[in-house]
């Protein structure tokens, strides 16, 4: 019992020590946008796709990754140029492209490995359409990182302290049900102290809040399962206590897709309504 909590707590300071490096450089690429962010989604693109390619596609590993990189480069720099059609025909482009390839090149695989290929294209763009795109996109880009970081750490401790019955015991059999819970109520009310400050309504700062954690959490959920049919627990070890890149920003990348969505079809709503701030 003792070894036991010995290697919980070893691992959880890990898991701080690597948030302690990562958090401050995400936030200062974020902050400073431009080609500096364009830079830092290429990379981490790359990294997470070839991540991805390692298990779904080892046989393919390096073209997918080549497609993966060269498409996020591509969508990239029409974003920097405000050209968000044009961006989304690179990733149109790169997807259909990174099909051809896996169907008449690669090994057989479970269909939401191609799912899983667009997610990542999708996230990067999302990622530069949000903090570029929207009239508040620093603040907007800036609070989602936050409302993701605050739905995982809310989870894990929630889920920890209070125990109970297992939310996917198939997929992800360390979750319950009351670290879902913990991370809605946190995230919400993270949600309702942004709109405090930066003027908006602090009941839907909440409900937005409560959104992002739910769409956080599944798509934690959804990687979980996705690796576990691939038969690995972990999608690297770049990260020290967190395993690979796309085991740290799962959650993140279906939040940024999400988001980016209601920003394309309600503007006025996302930059007036929620955080009016300039």
């Amino acid at each position: 019992m003792a070894e036991k909590v010995g290697t919980v707590r070893d691992g959880l300071a890990l898991r701080v020590l690597s948030a302690t490096l990562m958090v401050p450089s995400g936030l200062f690429v974020v902050w400073w946008g431009d080609w500096v962010l364009a830079a830092a989604i290429v990379i981490c693109g790359t990294l997470m796709f070839r991540e991805f390619t390692n298990i779904a596609f080892k046989n393919l590993s390096w073209r997918i990754t080549t497609l993966g990189t060269l498409t996020v480069i591509f969508a990239m720099g029409f974003g920097l140029l405000d050209q968000w059609d044009h961006a989304l025909l690179a990733l149109g482009s790169g997807f259909v492209a990174f099909a051809v390839v896996a169907l008449f090149r690669g090994r057989r695989t479970v269909p939401s490995s191609y799912l899983g290929w667009l997610i990542i294209g999708a996230a990067t763009l999302s990622l530069l359409y949000i903090r570029e795109g929207a009239a508040n996109g620093v603040w907007l880009s800036l609070a989602v990182m936050v409302l993701v970081w605050s739905s995982d750490i809310a989870a894990y401790f929630a889920g920890r302290g209070f125990g109970g019955p297992q939310l996917a015991p198939q997929g992800s059999p360390n979750k319950t049900w009351s670290g879902a819970a913990g991370a809605f109520v946190c995230t919400g009310l993270v949600g309702s102290l942004f709109s405090a400050l930066w003027g908006g309504n602090l009941i839907v700062g909440f409900g937005f809040g409560f959104v992002i954690s739910a769409i956080a959490q599944v798509g934690d959920l959804a990687q979980s399962r996705w690796k576990r049919t691939h038969g690995t627990k972990d999608s690297g070890t770049l990260i020290p206590g967190h395993g690979g890149l796309l085991d740290r920003l799962d959650s993140f990348s279906f939040v940024l897709i999400a988001v980016s969505i209601m920003h394309a079809l309600f503007p006025e709503n996302i930059e007036t309504n929620l955080w009016p701030v300039q």
